[in-house]
Parts: structure tokens; sequence; C-alpha cells
């Protein structure tokens, strides 16, 4: 469900990654109005979301020459942006497919959960 997976974000990527560094910058530097607090975090939100957005479909899809890891998410049963969006968009026989085949670490498993993305354009 894209609700959960966009708390999860926020509170993992977008403020860890992303707003908290920045805060921190920001309180060093003297700054100290709340305004600029809020702005920053509405900002980092917005770029963390996207981010880690991007980061999950290059875990599946991703070259790991040009990434730098092999992507895992399928086989660790994440809930990554993919999925979420991906049971949005699916018909039941391919949300039977994901049931049977997603968090197995099997390649022919992984196989067929990258073929239903595709079909239906995540």
């Amino acid at each position: 469900e894209m609700k959960t997976y966009n708390t999860i974000v926020e509170f993992k990527t977008a403020y860890y990654s992303f707003y908290l560094p920045l805060a921190c910058g920001m309180v060093l530097g003297g700054v100290d109005k709340e305004e600029a607090f809020e702005s920053c975090k509405e900002i980092c939100v917005e770029m963390g979301t996207y981010f880690q957005a991007q980061d999950d479909y290059l875990d599946c899809f991703g070259d790991p020459e040009v990434i730098g890891k092999i992507g895992t998410d399928i086989e660790d049963n994440k809930c990554g942006w993919l999925i979420c969006k991906g049971l949005e968009k699916m018909n039941e026989a391919q949300k039977k497919t994901i049931q049977e085949n997603y968090g197995k670490k099997d390649p022919s498993c992984v196989a067929k959960i990258k073929a239903v993305y595709r079909v239906i354009d995540v």
C-alpha cells in the first residue's frame, strides 16, 4: 500500500538522509527561524521520496556494473515503490503471481516478479 510505503520513506529516507543533516547544518549555522526549518523539511521530504522511488527502481532494473550493487529488494520482501505502485495496477492473476513469488530467493521467482512489473509498466 502506498500509504505505508510513503510513511516508511518519509521517516527512513527523507528525514534520516535529507532533512536531519540539513537541519543540523542550519542549527550550527545559526538559523533559528521556524519557517526556514519547515521549508527545508517540506523540500527534503519531497526529495527523499523521489530519491527512494528511484533507488527502488534501480534496485530492480539497474545494471549492477553501473549502480555498484546487486539489488535484492524482491528477494528480501521489501516494501518498495515498485511493489506498492504495482499492486495498484495489477489484475488478480498478476497479484497471484506476486503472492507466489515475492520474497523468495529463487532467481526464477524474481524473474516472474520483474516480468509482471514490465507488463504493468512500473
